[in-house]
């Protein structure tokens, strides 16, 4: 587990644990390409030796499971059919290799280069031609280019997307699985989960996010994106350039209690000049927000 993945599990523990929520562990295993072995062995036991305790998860159960992804896959499928149904997506018949055309810069400047939505303009009667011949598909969302999205984050503020940068993403790929993007946002809806907490990369693809919400009439959670931790360069935490793992620093003799609380300061402080916490310190001192208290708060880790 990676420190930064760690703080990220810390919070959401913590924030988890001060509005008497549930701490929820889901194994993210959809790009199987990706996957590591025993990776999620190592998810246990960190979380184990940290005493982050999940409350459900592949190894606890619970009324919203499975919990494990690859194990949801008929979930998926029905969603993305509700979609296609709904005419919120559609079917790509593509190859991965061929070539997208780029958007006059009359039409989309400012556009980010990806797809370019050739398949959406295929009539009912290609599709099914199509579907007959038995070609492979992928469902991608159908995004309108003309909006804009707004969210507001805890951390960055308020956000804005022009719908012409985002291209139509992907939502269930050719072998059945789902992205990572489609996957987390039925997960999130169907296990409840009010808080979302990732990576500052994910900012970009939030917009996406909550326009799969709106396209299921769904209530879209809150979203708190996190600045990477930085190296004495300023520079992002990178494996070449040193540890970065929780492993590296527990066979290095760091006591988990210590790790906890180094990393808790990583973007947090009280607001005085204490400076060692307990566990139960840390949980003590999250603010409550003027707003009604979540009754979940999640967090999903990614063995890869």
């Amino acid at each position: 587990m990676h420190i930064g993945n760690l703080r990220t599990a810390l919070y959401a523990y913590l924030h988890a644990r001060k509005n008497k929520g549930k701490f929820i562990l889901r194994i993210e295993d959809t790009d199987q390409a990706r996957l590591v072995e025993d990776s999620v062995k190592v998810i246990y036991e960190s979380l184990a030796s940290t005493g982050l305790e999940h409350d459900e998860g592949p190894d606890k159960g619970g009324p919203v499971g499975p919990y494990v992804q690859s194990e949801r896959r008929p979930i998926y499928k029905e969603y993305a059919e509700k979609l296609l149904k709904e005419g919120q997506a559609y079917r790509c018949f593509c190859e991965k290799e061929e070539k997208t055309e780029k958007p006059s810069e009359e039409e989309h400047e400012g556009a980010i280069l990806g797809y370019d939505g050739r398949c959406r303009k295929l009539s009912e009667a290609e599709v099914q031609e199509k579907l007959s011949k038995g070609l492979p598909y992928i469902i991608r969302q159908k995004i309108d280019r003309e909006g804009r999205t707004t969210f507001t984050d805890f951390v960055y503020g308020p956000i804005t997307v022009e719908h012409k940068q985002l291209d139509d993403q992907i939502l269930l790929k050719r072998d059945g699985y789902p992205t990572y993007n489609f996957a987390n946002v039925v997960d999130d809806h169907l296990m409840g989960i009010t808080h979302v907490m990732r990576g500052c990369e994910y900012i970009s693809s939030t917009p996406k996010y909550i326009l799969l919400y709106r396209a299921f009439s769904w209530d879209i959670p809150e979203h708190i994106h996190l600045p990477h931790i930085l190296n004495a360069d300023g520079r992002k935490l990178s494996k070449r350039e040193g540890s970065v793992a929780l492993s590296d620093f527990l066979d290095k003799g760091y006591l988990p209690e210590a790790i906890l609380n180094y990393i808790a300061l990583l973007g947090w402080n009280p607001g005085t000049e204490q400076e060692f916490f307990t566990k139960a310190d840390l949980i003590e001192n999250v603010r409550r927000r003027d707003r009604p208290i979540p009754a979940f708060s999640g967090i999903s880790v990614f063995p890869g």
